[in-house]
């Protein structure tokens, strides 16, 4: 019987990576989904040699272009993939203010809209029992949404502000989307400080992260491990893990553990109003 694949989008970078190798320890097939096919291809060869059995294909994929992301969906479709699980773990933090031929900011783009656009293009292809696996950011607990969100400009773009406020973006929509469901089920993941090139934003930085930041960061191998937990996550408690599908109970994985989601969040006025825009802005999902 030819097994489900594992979508990992930016899985060429470190936790990406690290995400791709503990699945294939497992003898899980993966698609990597990247940006950078030749770096893909690359990697690819050199995971093959370690893992010699490993079931591996490389497709192209841009978050920062819904086209590309069109384009990924039908290539799973022409070549008649099973999937049931979908780690969204690319991201970017963007030192300067840009737009995309579609006409969004590039960081709400790549870790908002194109998460969440390719999410939805991907739920009727999935199996049953899918499980689409998002990732979020520390920068949650402090970051604000408004009525704004979308209306960026040069004056209102700061790099971590608008990257928290896309990943706290994500944290609430995948709440939506989860309810909007019926035969699978979203969770969250959250790597925490990771030494990684997502934290080498400016070259003024990089010399302060090494002496002050890195030190503290974890490596892409733990960094990457709540995510597999949450990919794989399976109860052994009663059936637990039915109880948490039926009631759209979204889990957050962090380190070794789970959670789930704090009815406060549930509750932020936000959330209706930012998956309403967001289907504007998508033209309902095109």
């Amino acid at each position: 019987m030819e097994k489900s694949k594992i979508i990992v989008t930016g899985a060429t970078g470190s936790i990406g990576l690290a995400a791709v190798k503990s699945l294939l320890s497992k003898d899980l097939p993966v698609i990597m989904a990247c940006r950078n096919i030749r770096k893909a291809d690359s990697q690819r060869d050199s995971l093959i040699k370690e893992f010699p059995h490993s079931e591996i294909d490389v497709l192209e994929l841009d978050l920062n272009s819904l086209a590309s992301i069109r384009a990924f969906v039908e290539e799973i479709k022409n070549q008649g993939f099973k999937v049931d699980k979908l780690l969204n773990n690319a991201g970017i933090i963007c030192r300067d203010f840009t737009v995309n031929d579609d006409g969004f900011e590039t960081t709400l783009a790549v870790n908002y809209l194109g998460p969440l656009y390719l999410s939805k293009l991907m739920i009727p292809l999935m199996d049953d029992g899918f499980n689409i696996v998002n990732t979020v950011s520390v920068t949650r607990g402090v970051s604000k949404l408004d009525e704004h969100f979308f209306d960026l400009d040069k004056k209102r773009y700061s790099q971590l502000g608008t990257y928290g406020k896309a990943k706290y973006a994500l944290f609430l929509s995948s709440l939506t989307l989860s309810e909007t469901i019926k035969n699978g089920s979203v969770n969250l993941t959250d790597p925490g400080v990771v030494n990684s090139n997502m934290i080498s934003m400016h070259r003024w930085f990089d010399p302060l992260a090494d002496v002050l930041f890195r030190p503290f960061c974890k490596s892409p191998e733990k960094g990457a491990m709540p995510a597999v937990n949450a990919l794989l996550y399976k109860s052994t408690d009663n059936g637990q893990q039915s109880k948490d599908l039926l009631q759209k109970n979204v889990k957050l994985f962090s380190g070794n553990r789970s959670k789930v989601i704090s009815q406060k969040h549930y509750d932020n006025p936000m959330r209706k109003w930012l998956w309403e825009e967001t289907e504007m802005q998508l033209i309902v999902w095109n």
